[in-house]
């Protein structure tokens, strides 16, 4: 039997369920600057979680996971406590994926529903906050 995943990668691993755990939090909270910052950190545990994937690491979780499902008792294995942090993980992301995707509908219905009430107004400022082409009035920052 193999002595097991590395500790540090384990560690990696808990940290990136805690931070999607977060997320989820933030997600539900409406709290748009956490989401920003937690998905930066999140991003950045999954670049070091990378360095610790293996091709032999992926073959061992999938047969872990074949065990699993044929009913055989896992948890002696090295490797079950990085599979129950690598399934939760993936749970967790598709939870908070729907969230978003369900934040991102909102936020187009609200959009929508202001267009119609007063079409163009969108237009009037671009991203970088000066008056768009077309746009009547004085640009920001004149007097």
């Amino acid at each position: 039997m193999s002595e097991g995943p590395s500790q540090r990668g384990q560690e990696l691993a808990q940290q990136f369920v805690a931070i999607l755990k977060e997320e989820q939090d933030a997600l539900t909270a409406n709290n748009i600057e956490a989401v920003v910052r937690l998905t930066e950190q999140k991003l950045a545990c999954a670049e070091a979680l990378e360095t610790f994937t293996t091709p032999t690491l992926i073959n061992t979780l999938s047969e872990l996971r074949s065990r699993i499902q044929s009913g055989q008792a896992v948890q002696e294995d090295p490797y079950y406590p990085l599979f129950i942090l690598v399934e939760e993980a993936n749970r967790l992301n598709k939870i908070n994926g729907v969230v978003i995707e369900q934040h991102i509908k909102t936020i187009r219905l609200a959009m929508d529903h202001l267009d119609r009430i007063n079409p163009g107004v969108r237009q009037l400022y671009g991203k970088d906050g000066l008056g768009s082409r077309g746009s009547v009035g004085r640009s920001l920052g004149s007097a």
